[in-house]
């Protein structure tokens, strides 16, 4: 018994005095950090009058320059009025995507016309 824990101690410092540990003199290497997302502000430039609510993203992009990143990661679309979600509203998109952007088209609903949305980006954030 008095043999096998002996042998159990032995093994337990061995392997302790064996494991690397950094010398002072070596650099310190930390984990790389996630990239860190921030959400634009929310755009607005169409109303859902005459065909839909247009909220393109190359024409959101020409009227506010800078504003919305090269490649979105994400998007958001809410209603104006009572900031609900466009995939809460019941409504039917002929756009919604990161490419393009946002349309609601009047024709494409069941009843009456699109509500007015505003939209937003979500982009890596800006140092």
């Amino acid at each position: 018994m008095i043999k096998l824990l002996s042998v159990a101690i032995f093994a337990a410092l061995f392997l302790e005095s064996h494991q690397r540990r950094p010398s002072p003199e070596e650099p310190f290497y930390p984990e790389p950090e996630e990239p860190k997302v921030c959400w634009t502000k929310w755009f607005d430039r169409d109303n859902p009058s005459g065909t839909g609510d247009w909220e393109l993203l190359k024409d959101l992009r020409k009227e506010n320059t800078g504003k919305i990143c090269k490649y979105p990661l994400y998007i958001e679309a809410i209603t104006t009025d009572t900031m609900t979600p466009a995939i809460s509203t019941g409504q039917t998109f002929y756009i919604y995507n990161l490419t393009q952007g946002f349309v609601c088209r009047n024709k494409d609903q069941r009843k009456g016309m699109c509500r007015d949305y505003k939209v937003r980006f979500r982009c890596l954030c800006r140092n």
